[in-house]
């Protein structure tokens, strides 16, 4: 790669004041919020040897590696940021996604899964992030490239649960747990304690999970919760998020890009060791 976004990637050593002013020129050309264009100034100022690796190392996840990989990154990121409270990297995310084909709608049930995890407080950064300007979201200029095989599907999260009560039947017990068992291979500890001391917290907080994605894939689910678990440093979190997105179709390299992805912008190295114990040897033997 002889050039990326203005820079001559093929001369890490030496930047010269062309390249810069290009690079900045490219990345406000789409006119996004301007976190990108004041942090890649302090790389490119004070340390460009680093803008330049990191430029280079950016390509493999973001706009120069497709626009599928884009999508998947951007919708981790949502999640992220709702967690973090970053409300740039919130508005940022939701006109990425936005240009990359996801609606309003789909925007949306990102949200709500992460809300799942962020609290009332995620709704509040994502509500100042890009609540100017939600009710008048146009429709997105193309369709979302989602990875071949990807689909919505509500009916696979749905274990059977009676609304008509709050009550966690003795019924509900058995659906729920023959849930697991049929998709990922058994029943989480964390269900466990959860059947055990509060089941009627299960119940409710279930129902939410089940019902958030309609319109986008149901593997976005897992794809959320392996980048959750892997900032949480979660073992039995990924190892299930793993499971799951099996179960429903990902692929191992798509896990991989997943928490690739994660160690790269959020966690460095560090962030592999949970994942080694969790995912090294469901990885080696994951089309067995």
């Amino acid at each position: 790669m002889a050039r990326s976004e203005g820079l001559d990637l093929n001369n890490i050593d030496e930047t010269s004041p062309e390249e810069i002013e290009g690079n900045l020129a490219h990345i406000w050309s789409w006119r996004g919020p301007l976190y990108e264009t004041y942090a890649m100034s302090l790389y490119l100022d004070y340390a460009p040897d680093f803008g330049k690796l990191s430029r280079w190392s950016g390509d493999v996840f973001g706009r120069l590696s497709g626009p599928r990989n884009v999508l998947l990154a951007s919708s981790q990121n949502i999640h992220s940021y709702m967690m973090l409270g970053w409300e740039t990297g919130i508005r940022n995310e939701f006109y990425v996604l936005w240009r990359n084909g996801m609606s309003r709608e789909e925007l949306m049930e990102l949200v709500m899964f992460s809300q799942m995890y962020a609290g009332m407080r995620g709704l509040g950064h994502v509500y100042h992030a890009v609540g100017d300007f939600l009710r008048s979201m146009p429709p997105p200029p193309k369709e979302a490239p989602y990875p071949e095989g990807w689909a919505a599907d509500n009916d696979a999260f749905r274990c059977g649960l009676d609304l008509s009560t709050r009550e966690m039947t003795p019924d509900d017990t058995k659906r729920l747990t023959e849930w697991y068992e049929g998709t990922v291979g058994y029943l989480p500890k964390s269900i466990q304690f959860g059947l055990k001391y509060n089941p009627k917290f299960v119940k409710l907080n279930r129902a939410r999970w089940e019902r958030t994605f309609n319109k986008i894939p149901k593997q976005m689910a897992p794809y959320l919760m392996l980048r959750h678990s892997m900032l949480t440093g979660s073992v039995e979190g990924l190892r299930e998020a793993a499971l799951l997105g099996k179960a429903w179709g990902l692929t191992a390299d798509l896990v991989v890009r997943a928490t690739t992805n994660t160690a790269m912008y959020f966690t460095h190295f560090e962030g592999l060791y949970p994942v080694y114990t969790a995912l090294d040897e469901l990885l080696d033997n994951w089309d067995k």
